[in-house]
């Protein structure tokens, strides 16, 4: 059996932007038979151990003065000591620093992720270096300025989620991973936040992971 980790925000914890309520700000999760990942582990079956590491709001580096704890490479450092050996780590982070108050560029958004991959190039306890698959986040929508979080997007993120792609094919390409462009797979967003994925865009994502995977270990 192979162990993935899989390490990312609130796309692959499975945030459910139809139930969030605006009162109380609570949101649900979408079942596990509706996630990614729980669609990657049930085409995988047996043969891979499918382990989520996902939170709400979190970024590659930044601090967040508004919800402590949701910086990327310490929780990463914790997730690798906590869960090797691992044969592979899906990485899939970024949206949460398009912010408007990081007021990063893409080029130091990808930095970041950059930092990322050479946390998990380290060899935990002597075990060998897992496989990493990288994934560059589906572009936002032109109109999330307009939308639920647009307060805390702006009016940059959608030219700014653009560039995901390209610059996540050249760390991908610099690093040997594996890669999966969500700007490819025709995601549809939903139309509440112009920000997570939709059951639909979970099952795209879940099955192009399944086939990069799959690939690999033959």
């Amino acid at each position: 059996m192979k162990n993935i980790l899989c390490f990312g925000d609130s796309n692959t914890w499975g945030y459910d932007a139809e139930s969030y309520d605006e009162i109380t700000g609570n949101v649900k999760r979408m079942d596990f038979s509706e996630r990614w990942t729980g669609i990657l582990q049930e085409k995988m079956g047996d043969s891979i151990h499918v382990i989520e590491e996902a939170m709400n709001g979190r970024t590659s580096l930044q601090k967040d003065p508004y919800f402590p704890g949701v910086e990327g490479k310490y929780a990463l450092q914790i997730a690798m000591m906590s869960h090797t050996p691992l044969d592979m780590v899906v990485l899939q982070l970024g949206v949460n620093d398009l912010k408007h108050m990081f007021n990063l560029t893409v080029g130091m958004i990808a930095f970041g992720i950059e930092q990322l991959i050479c946390e998990i190039q380290k060899s935990y306890y002597g075990y060998p270096i897992p496989k990493i698959l990288l994934i560059a986040p589906s572009p936002v929508k032109k109109e999330i300025g307009d939308g639920l979080f647009g307060f805390s997007y702006g009016p940059l993120a959608y030219e700014k989620s653009l560039q995901f792609g390209k610059l996540y094919q050249l760390l991908a390409e610099k690093y040997d991973c594996l890669y999966v462009d969500c700007a490819t797979l025709d995601f549809s967003l939903n139309q509440i936040d112009g920000l997570h994925y939709s059951r639909e865009d979970h099952r795209k994502l879940g099955e192009a992971v399944y086939c990069k995977i799959r690939e690999y270990f033959g």
